[in-house]
């Protein structure tokens, strides 16, 4: 069982990639017939915190580099993308993206859109990757007391915003399957540094009361009933599952509870939230509905997509689908969650 679900879950890297290939050369829109979207909402705070590293010299150059981290003995790496125009004075939001499962964090840029955002948004892109386990990509996700990758994408955050000059009220993270499941852990147990999280195909919340800290966290997740990998229903794929496959230098207990599915993650987020209890539902198009909940304190969205896949939402995986279900152009997740972070593009 195990075995056949890491197959699936290394084919990832290939999909990734498609993605990758595909938006390069083509772009991902939707139809000219499908339905618009309805306007998301925004997590936008009220004004900016500059960091630490406002000012500081020398000032990065635009462009996107490969860097290296060493945290705790453990050497990780990851690509950072310095916008056009960034002059190491002007405070600017910081969007991480997060590899999947055997996906390697070179990908996750292009795959994600972050190129297509970069027009409209001015923000510094990350894409770690936290190498263990001889090589293997990938997140420990499973919310789990001193867990190294929550350790990890802390001290990559100390380091970004002691060298860079980064808005500190305005620091998001989104990423698919495994990555969105990493997205959703940081927000439990970093809620005073992650301002809000878009997962896509792998929101969590733990069931066990105490988990997560305290403060509300706008959050805006995308997942396909029909997702193969990580099945809207719960099991699959899941952080639990993979911690018990990789069972991180032995630090992760093997018996870590799973999630019970994307509708019991998104009620438990609603309600951590401050969410009036039910969701609100509005069918977007012909396969896509967005549910919200009412009363919040933080916004909580999800968008449901019917018979959709594995897959980022907008962004085509050429070839694919067979093993991980169609991808919706009816809505296009990076721009959603963009605008949800940042506001809209003429604004931002």
């Amino acid at each position: 069982m195990i075995d056949r679900a890491a197959a699936a879950a290394g084919a990832g890297l290939l999909v990734l990639a498609a993605v990758a290939c595909s938006s390069a050369d083509e772009g991902a829109t939707a139809p000219e017939d499908a339905p618009a979207a309805a306007s998301p909402t925004t997590s936008v705070p009220a004004g900016p915190e500059p960091s630490e590293g406002c000012g500081a010299a020398p000032v990065a150059a635009p462009g996107t580099t490969d860097e290296t981290i060493t945290v705790d003995g453990n050497e990780g790496r990851y690509q950072l993308i310095v916008p056009e125009g960034y002059d190491g004075t002007t405070p600017l939001p910081l969007v991480f993206g997060l590899h999947a499962l055997t996906v390697s964090y070179t990908f996750v840029p292009a795959g994600a859109g972050f190129a297509d955002m970069a027009e409209d948004y001015d923000f510094i892109g990350v894409s770690p990757s936290n190498l263990v386990d001889g090589g293997t990509f990938f997140w420990m996700a499973a919310p789990v007391e001193d867990n190294p990758d929550v350790a990890f994408m802390e001290a990559l955050l100390d380091e970004l915003e002691a060298g860079l000059c980064i808005d500190t009220t305005q620091v998001f993270s989104t990423g698919q399957s495994n990555g969105a499941q990493m997205s959703s852990v940081l927000a439990c147990q970093v809620s005073d540094r992650i301002t809000a999280v878009a997962p896509i195909a792998g929101v969590e919340f733990p069931a066990e009361e105490g988990v997560c800290d305290d403060r509300p966290v706008p959050v805006m997740a995308f997942h396909g009933t029909a997702d193969p990998i990580v099945t809207y229903e719960g099991g699959g794929l899941n952080a639990a599952t993979i911690a018990d496959m990789h069972y991180w230098k032995g630090d992760v207990p093997a018996d870590v509870p799973a999630h019970d599915g994307v509708d019991a993650a998104m009620d438990n987020w609603a309600a951590h939230n401050g969410c009036e209890p039910g969701r609100q539902e509005e069918r977007v198009s012909d396969e896509v509905v967005r549910a919200t909940w009412e009363g919040c304190e933080a916004e909580t969205v999800l968008y449901v997509v019917e018979g959709g896949g594995h897959t980022w939402p907008g962004r085509p995986t050429p070839g694919f689908e067979e093993q991980f279900g169609p991808t919706t152009m009816d809505i296009e997740a990076t721009p959603l969650m963009f605008e949800f972070f940042l506001g809209p593009a003429d604004s931002a």
